[in-house]
């Protein structure tokens, strides 16, 4: 995991200064205060991850990757409108990117920022409704505390450090999940850096 994390970090370090040395004395848009603040986050947010995973933590480690989710659907909003400075002026004045619209009228409903993006990636949707399954509580978590036992009308219990093992393969699609995320994430900041500088 730990050479997953580099690499994302890198990725973003180098868009980073990629751009700053390209932007010569061009001006900081809204935008990119926007790109910036994500940039650092998932940053942060990644910094996380290994801790999680070697305490087999399930229940802080799907959050965290809904929130890394998170990020990506809310940049490519800014790719669907003409003005993303605009957008970008709203959400840094404290306005709720929810209730702000696309070029059509939309809000920016998580539903629809999944659905506008399925056709770009198509695992956005069955990640999204997943790592929903472990944000808000439900028959997930549930069921990451009891599970059948055996023996018939036996259930096991428990919970905290007696809570039963979760299956590898999860933290590895987890780890998966992370590279997909990240990777797509930085190839949408790549491409918003590369725009003339005149948004």
């Amino acid at each position: 995991m730990n050479e997953t994390i580099q690499e994302i970090r890198k990725g973003y370090l180098k868009a980073f200064s990629g751009h700053i040395e390209n932007a010569d004395e061009t001006p900081i848009y809204s935008m990119d205060l926007v790109v910036f603040g994500l940039m650092d986050r998932n940053i942060g947010l990644i910094e996380a991850l290994p801790k999680l995973i070697e305490d087999e933590n399930i229940h802080a480690l799907a959050p965290l990757l809904r929130v890394q989710l998170d990020g990506l659907l809310r940049l490519h909003a800014f790719r669907m409108v003409a003005k993303p400075n605009d957008l970008a002026g709203q959400v840094i004045k404290g306005v709720e990117l929810r209730k702000l619209t696309d070029d059509k009228g939309n809000k920016f409903t998580d539903r629809h920022l999944v659905n506008s993006l399925m056709a770009e990636l198509p695992w956005v949707e069955s990640m999204y409704d997943t790592l929903c399954g472990w944000v808000h509580f439900s028959e997930t978590h549930i069921f990451a505390a009891a599970s059948e036992g055996k023996g018939e009308g036996v259930i096991e219990i428990g919970i905290g450090g007696f809570r039963k093992r979760v299956k590898p393969e999860l933290f590895q699609e987890a780890i998966e999940a992370t590279k997909a995320i990240h990777k797509a994430t930085i190839e949408i900041i790549e491409a918003y850096f590369a725009l003339p500088r005149n948004l």
